[in-house]
């Protein structure tokens, strides 16, 4: 192995940019040193600016100690260290969550923290890095763990080598492609003297059995190359998956939409339940994502969601994690982190006012809501009951007459695509349990019902009819 191969790795992976500020995590560990150590080689040459971040957890009992060592060893670097304690236990105890998660969320959050401070000193964002020092065997192991803990292709991509973090800053590995038998070689070759974590030769860990155990009688009994095949095949599945990612991006242009108050994500399946289930459950992790649930998007939550997008039923609901819920009304999956009433109401600014005339007096007026009807028809039916009309929602019972038979207002609705949601919201005029005129409504499917509503044929004008019976719909005075 040639000396400078770890510094021609970080170089050749064309992460780093010259001029770059980078904020680099370091444990004191290792990897983390050998990662710092390479970046101050090229720093000159690149116009790097590093800044050191060490996060004491707290944990163990030497923390304090390894806290000293990183600072002592920053300043014979010639670096100023950013130092930082965290209450890994407590947030694990709030959170309910390992104190290992804990300590890594910790962690970035302290490194957005840092990267802001860096941006406020008119440093452009593009030029803010966040270097973490996992290395090409945390990889296989990465790939490993997930594997038999279960997971799908993204998962089985490992590490990205770049990613964004919560606050918008680029992550970078600089050394995810380094074995750590070269890291351990450089440490050596530059007589530095990094911290060594005891707990990481212990077994009481999964990821350590697999470093300590398993990996090594993989390599004995099956394939001495068993790290390279694993980097190698997540090499392969990110490759497979940036590709369904980016089919399921394109996908989704046009068919998502954003709504506030509440907060509400859209998403148009009209044309999306015809994608293969492979784009779809990404792009059902997708919307997790952008709500915040993405650690809950298990196999199973993102096969109800896909069902949920295939289904022959136009509705259906899928309770979310953190009280989040999604809901389908016909083509549309609605995802809401709020409570909300999902009833609409009705508009009760509205009144009913009947008229009747003579028809050779009615001349309609297009400015105002209004249904008309032969009123000797309706007389007939319902001799001197137009006082008795009233301006609702619909009933048990409700009916609209047909031309041939008459319909259930619940069958109407159903058929119009009107949302289980809206349908109590839509106001009628009826009398006893006959519907006469169902007045329009944005939730209607159909253009006709959404400008004019549904009439009754059975009282309709024609060229013999003598007296009209008009109703008018008016705002509430």
């Amino acid at each position: 192995m040639k000396k400078n191969h770890v510094i021609d790795t970080i170089i050749d992976s064309g992460l780093i940019n010259e001029g770059a500020h980078i904020v680099a995590g370091v444990s004191g560990g290792p990897d983390s040193l050998c990662m710092l150590h390479a970046l101050t080689q090229i720093a000159d040459s690149m116009d790097l600016t590093i800044v050191p971040v060490h996060v004491n957890h707290k944990l163990r009992p030497e923390a304090d100690a390894e806290e000293e060592n990183v600072v002592r060893i920053c300043d014979r670097l010639g670096l100023d260290c950013f130092t930082f304690e965290a209450d890994c236990n407590g947030l694990a105890k709030e959170l309910r969550i390992s104190s290992e998660e804990a300590g890594r969320q910790i962690r970035y959050e302290i490194f957005d923290e840092v990267a802001s401070q860096i941006e406020e000193d008119n440093v452009p964002k593009n030029n803010i890095l966040i270097a973490v020092a996992h290395n090409a065997d945390d990889q296989a192991e990465t790939v490993l763990f997930r594997l038999l803990r279960g997971t799908g292709i993204h998962g089985l991509a490992g590490m990205p080598v770049v990613r964004n973090s919560e606050a918008g800053y680029m992550i970078i590995r600089p050394i995810i492609d380094i074995e750590r038998e070269e890291i351990e070689q450089y440490i050596r070759d530059n007589r530095l003297h990094p911290n060594i974590d005891a707990s990481n030769m212990t077994n009481d860990y999964t990821r350590n059995k697999i470093r300590n155990e398993l990996i090594p009688y993989l390599e004995k009994e099956f394939n001495p190359a068993i790290r390279q095949a694993l980097r190698r095949f997540a090499e392969l599945a990110d490759l497979d998956d940036t590709l369904l990612n980016e089919i399921a991006v394109s996908s989704m242009d046009g068919h998502i939409s954003f709504e506030h108050e509440p907060e509400r994500i859209l998403l148009d399946i009209s044309e999306i339940r015809m994608n293969p289930v492979p784009v779809n459950t990404r792009i059902a992790g997708f919307v997790l994502q952008t709500m915040r649930l993405e650690k809950y998007a298990t196999f199973e939550l993102i096969t109800q969601l896909t069902s949920l997008m295939y289904s022959d039923n136009p509705s259906g609901s899928i309770d979310l994690p953190m009280g989040a819920r999604a809901y389908r009304e016909y083509d549309t999956i609605i995802f809401t982190d709020a409570e909300e009433d999902y009833s609409i109401p009705a508009d009760s600014s509205l009144r009913m006012i009947p008229q009747v005339m003579m028809a050779k007096d009615f001349h309609p007026d297009e400015d105002y809501l209004y249904a008309v009807f032969d009123f000797d028809r309706f007389n007939e039916a319902y001799p001197g009951r137009v006082g008795d009309i009233k301006l609702r929602t619909r009933q048990q019972g409700d009916y609209l007459p047909m031309k041939k038979g008459s319909k259930k207002i619940q069958d109407l609705l159903v058929d119009s695509k009107v949302m289980k949601r809206a349908r109590d919201s839509i106001l009628m005029v009826a009398i006893d349990s006959e519907i006469m005129w169902i007045l329009p409504s944005k939730y209607f499917s159909g253009r006709q019902e959404q400008e004019k509503g549904r009439y009754s044929p059975k009282y309709s004008v024609t060229d013999n009819t003598e007296r009209v019976l008009l109703i008018e719909i008016a705002e509430n005075i």
